[in-house]
């Protein structure tokens, strides 16, 4: 691909690998995808089978006009479709991208320039940055979550056993048209169908990682968003495996966040034969390995408690119970 290209480049005297990146510093656009497509050593007829196999539609002849300069992607629906033709070509994300872009303003600094690596935020899950990499660079870093509603449903033993999510998007940039959910189900276990009664979205690519119980899923929109447009995408979770599900490990129920929620709202309800004994919400900051706010939550008559996190992240945010030994209601 163009990318190894570009690094064999380094000491190689490849003339090809050399020409490339010094295309992708400084352009033109069309020469930079013209020497990419030769470097990845793929026709035309195959860049656009494979985009079409992520989804993406792009014809030979607008291939062929972009790389002859008779053309350059403006539309969303182009600019989407760039993203995708970037990954087919083993480019940096914004590889090319940045080449149609004017000059960015001193100072200013876009969405994705302000959040954490994935890496940084899951920390203590270092496998997870290696499952999100083929499938983020078309999602978050040009998403902002204005809100987000988790209910988390407890069955009689005191485990969590179904999610509802509820989220708000806004497009900080024209073209988003995904969102990538990471769900750690707590016992090496990932499921084959993790997300089912979709609303405003369906179901993409889903990568796991079957050691650790790791499942990374798209949510691909109904169409690409415009800039400051928003989307309300809502789905269910269940643990695989378990006769009635559970979407955590056991205790708890946190949320990662790369960049900052304006509003998360996380409510878990109890079995009412099953209160706990003790209730706390969770916070964790990137760099921090352990929680360091900890409020105590008390439980409402109806068997439920709230926690709410306003311009929330990056970092973790939860909700930890704790069961009397032997509280557990008998099996229904």
């Amino acid at each position: 691909m163009a990318e190894a290209a570009a690094r064999r480049s380094e000491g190689s005297g490849d003339p090809l690998a050399e020409e490339l990146a010094g295309l992708l510093e400084r352009g033109p656009f069309a020469d930079a995808l013209r020497a990419a497509i030769t470097a990845s050593g793929l026709s035309l007829d195959r860049v656009r089978d494979r985009l079409v196999r992520r989804g993406a539609s792009l014809s030979v002849a607008t291939l062929s006009s972009w790389q002859s300069g008779r053309r350059r992607p403006e539309r969303p629906g182009s600019l989407l479709a760039l993203r995708h033709l970037e990954a087919v070509l083993g480019l940096p994300g914004n590889g090319l991208r940045a080449l149609l872009a004017p000059p960015r303003p001193r100072g200013r600094r876009t969405l994705a320039d302000r959040m954490p690596s994935t890496r940084d935020v899951w920390a203590t899950r270092p496998e997870a940055a290696g499952l999100l990499a083929p499938l983020l660079p078309y999602a978050d870093d040009a998403l902002r979550r204005l809100s987000l509603h988790d209910r988390v449903t407890v069955g009689p033993d005191g485990r969590a056993r179904a999610l509802r999510a509820t989220l708000v998007l806004r497009a900080e940039e024209d073209g988003p048209d995904r969102l990538v959910l990471l769900s750690d189900w707590g016992d090496g276990r990932s499921a084959e169908s993790p997300l089912t009664n979709l609303r405003n979205c369906r179901a993409g690519r889903v990568v796991r990682h079957p050691a650790s119980g790791l499942t990374a899923v798209e949510l691909v929109f109904e169409r690409a968003l415009r800039r400051n447009e928003t989307v309300l995408i809502e789905y269910d979770s269940v643990r695989p495996g378990a006769p009635e599900g559970s979407v955590v490990s056991g205790d708890r129920s946190s949320r990662y966040f790369r960049g900052v929620v304006r509003a998360y709202v996380l409510e878990v309800r109890f079995h009412p034969g099953a209160l706990p004994v003790r209730c706390r919400q969770l916070t964790t900051r990137i760099g921090e390995r352990e929680p360091k706010a900890v409020r105590e939550l008390e439980v409402s008559p109806s068997g439920a408690v709230l926690a709410v996190g306003l311009d929330f992240g990056p970092g973790k945010f939860g909700v930890s119970w704790h069961m009397a030994e032997g509280d557990a209601a008998p099996p229904e």
